[in-house]
């Protein structure tokens, strides 16, 4: 087993992990059960964001990049919708709606 989150936050590439976006390609079974998460795969790997590609053959390969996006001052994940005040929509709906669904994680 090898500790990808303290490999990458260790190589300067990232300050924590939830600063990570990951890109994982995967298929079949493995893939079918990654998405069956939905939203709540980016909490199981604690990083602020996932995206699935469906792969060409068997092996299952993670990138990780730094985000480019901004920090929210609540829930510190890294998201293109934090605004003027440091909140993202996530936190003003979980602060002042009907907040997030959660089914997982």
């Amino acid at each position: 087993k090898r500790d990808w989150s303290s490999d990458v936050c260790s190589s300067d590439l990232l300050g924590s992990s939830l600063e990570a976006e990951l890109e994982i390609h995967a298929n079949g079974p493995v893939l079918q059960a990654l998405r069956a998460l939905g939203e709540d795969l980016k909490f199981v790997f604690i990083v602020s964001s996932v995206n699935l590609v469906e792969a060409q053959g068997a092996a299952v390969q993670v990138s990780v990049d730094a985000s480019g996006h901004a920090k929210c001052g609540r829930c510190w994940h890294y998201r293109a919708d934090v605004d003027a005040e440091g909140l993202c929509g996530r936190c003003h709906a979980n602060l002042h709606g009907e907040g997030e669904p959660r089914r997982h994680a």
